[in-house]
């Protein structure tokens, strides 16, 4: 998507640098996923689980969103409904792995999404894997390496499957979002997130009947978690359906690669609210295989897209 021009000194309306913010902004609310992940899990009253958390905040993320949703073209049935189901995998694979592991481990493992992308771009679209793209990937695949042989044990090795699977699932929903393109992006996220909620609900009421009637024993007086769902709502609101309209409003002057690089704010501010919020520190181990993952992203959208752009 071309870049749209600089609007002169005094023409109406926002300036390319507030789209700018509004996206770097949507990145420092993503970047609060994992403390208040870590928060709600840790909450004596209720641990919540993964699916639990996954559906409630996705819910309250969707009512939020809702009034939005006047007069927007819905999304196609079929397109959605695979869009719900993958979506879902990364969110509940993503809470997963940071209730198991580092913050900075999760957030790290699931911004490989863009790399995964490149992997299957070809099997999906049938694109062409350029040899920038490989750089890119042997050092992100290096970055993995280091995460995993530096914490792939105990307890950790579980989560640290699901952080690796919340990337890949990531990567996947970022191509089958390319279907939807024509689609108006906020309609698409609360569908997504409807959709979750329900297939979420299904899922509790099989496997953790408990979970799902959280709400409703909390407001009859017989659980005293109405300050963990009074989290959930802020989460939905704040770190899922705020950020989702600051990008949406940022994208329509910022170009997708540079959104991309903008957002990157949000793997680095992520382990940071939890180090000083919390005090989990990531070990030697994450910092630097998150640096070379880091370093990939970045080379991939900046120094190689040069390359492969005026080649």
């Amino acid at each position: 998507m071309p870049e749209a021009p600089r609007p002169m000194p005094h023409a109406d309306g926002p300036s390319l640098g507030q789209h700018r913010l509004a996206v770097v902004l949507a990145g420092v609310l993503w970047s609060t996923g994992g403390f208040f992940i870590k928060t709600l899990s840790a909450n004596p009253a209720w641990h919540a689980s993964a699916l639990a958390i996954t559906s409630y905040r996705s819910f309250f993320a969707a009512l939020v969103l809702l009034p939005l949703l006047w007069g927007r073209k819905l999304p196609p049935l079929r397109e959605s409904l695979v869009s719900i189901v993958i979506y879902f995998v990364l969110l509940v694979t993503y809470v997963a792995a940071n209730q198991g592991t580092s913050a900075a481990n999760a957030i790290l493992l699931q911004y490989t999404a863009p790399l995964w992308a490149l992997i299957l771009g070809p099997l999906f679209f049938r694109e062409r894997f350029q040899r920038e793209d490989a750089f890119a990937l042997v050092i992100a695949m290096a970055g993995m390496a280091v995460i995993f042989g530096g914490n792939f044990q105990g307890g950790e090795k579980i989560p640290l499957v699901m952080g690796l699977g919340s990337g890949l699932f990531f990567g996947i929903f970022l191509l089958w979002l390319r279907r939807l393109r024509g689609t108006d992006p906020i309609s698409v996220t609360v569908i997504n997130n409807f959709g979750v909620a329900v297939l979420g609900a299904f899922a509790l009421a099989v496997l953790q009947p408990g979970e799902l009637t959280a709400i409703p024993r909390a407001l009859a007086g017989e659980t005293a978690i109405l300050p963990a769902l009074g989290m959930l709502l802020l989460v939905g609101a704040v770190q899922i359906a705020l950020p989702y309209v600051l990008l949406t409003w940022g994208l329509r002057k910022v170009n997708g690669t540079e959104a991309g690089l903008l957002a990157l704010v949000e793997p680095l501010l992520n382990p940071i609210w939890v180090v000083f919020l919390i005090g989990e520190r990531p070990t030697d181990y994450t910092l630097i295989g998150g640096a070379l993952i880091l370093l990939a992203l970045l080379l991939r959208y900046t120094l190689f897209r040069v390359r492969k752009v005026t080649r």
